[in-house]
């Protein structure tokens, strides 16, 4: 099985270098596992350009049994943005799952090796998640952000929930046309993953620690948040169900939605919790 990251990157050469260094990592000697690399850069200034020039000198003293099953790729152009960056490394993709990994997140040793094993445990699955660990810009810990059986009420009338950096999804996805909608700045993951479930296609949770988001002041969540928030709210409009016509009432019935979708997410959360305790005993 090959999978396929993209890495979109502006100015975060702070952390790509440990971005980069974990996808490689995701190579075992145990696994048949190929890994496809390819680095969207929209042209930075900082020093995104040498890490990435340096990364690929340091490729040609890896064997050709290594090379073999990685490959490493990037381009430096200016593009429009983060969906645009990521849309265009997804048509570059030869992998049989795909996914896009932001330079500021970064894959958990072995996490590559359970999503492929995922993929042959669900082969009916066409999309699969995991839980991400929170992490501060020095790399602290702060919490991971437990998860739960994929939930359609949930995703739909509540929030994001599915961390993109534990995303991954079947090609026959891209290969039915289905890529992210470069209107949206901030939530184009959670307009992709809502029109994906509205397509029919089918979503499955695995209990595994995936990747790792870093908080920091750069955010793009952060950053334009009133752009978050508007984002969302035309998500839920375009993808709930409209029971009322008049525009307030519909607001009124998504908030209501959120409230109790809310209140369900943590009850499922918690029921995990239960049953991973149950089990560690």
């Amino acid at each position: 099985m090959k999978i396929s990251i993209v890495t979109p990157n502006y100015n975060y050469g702070r952390f790509l270098k440990k971005a980069v260094a974990s996808v490689f990592g995701q190579l075992s000697t145990e696994s048949s596992l190929e890994v496809e690399h390819i680095v969207i850069d929209g042209g930075s200034t900082d020093k995104t350009l040498d890490i990435l020039k340096d990364w690929e000198a340091s490729l040609r003293q890896l064997s050709p049994e290594v090379l073999a099953r990685y490959a490493f790729r990037w381009v430096s152009e200016p593009d429009n943005g983060q969906t645009d960056a990521i849309n265009k490394g997804l048509r570059m993709t030869t992998g049989d799952i795909v996914c896009w990994l932001n330079a500021d997140e970064y894959y958990l040793p072995g996490a590559l090796g359970k999503v492929a094993l995922a993929f042959d445990q669900y082969p009916k699955a066409d999309f699969i998640y995991g839980e991400p660990l929170f992490v501060d810009a020095q790399d602290k810990p702060i919490r991971v952000k437990r998860d739960h059986p994929f939930s359609k009420f949930v995703l739909l009338y509540h929030d994001c929930h599915i961390a993109s950096c534990c995303s991954f999804w079947r090609r026959k996805i891209l290969e039915a046309g289905h890529y992210l909608d470069d209107s949206y700045k901030v939530t184009m993951d959670y307009e992709y993953w809502c029109r994906l479930v509205r397509l029919g296609f089918t979503f499955q949770f695995i209990p595994n620690v995936i990747g790792a988001f870093t908080w920091h002041e750069k955010n793009v969540s952060v950053v334009y948040d009133e752009r978050r928030k508007e984002e969302l709210l035309k998500v839920k409009l375009l993808y709930t169900r409209r029971l009322f016509k008049n525009p307030r009432l519909r607001v009124l019935w998504l908030r209501l939605g959120d409230f109790v979708s809310h209140q369900y997410r943590r009850l499922l959360v918690v029921i995990r919790i239960l049953l991973m305790k149950r089990e560690a005993v």
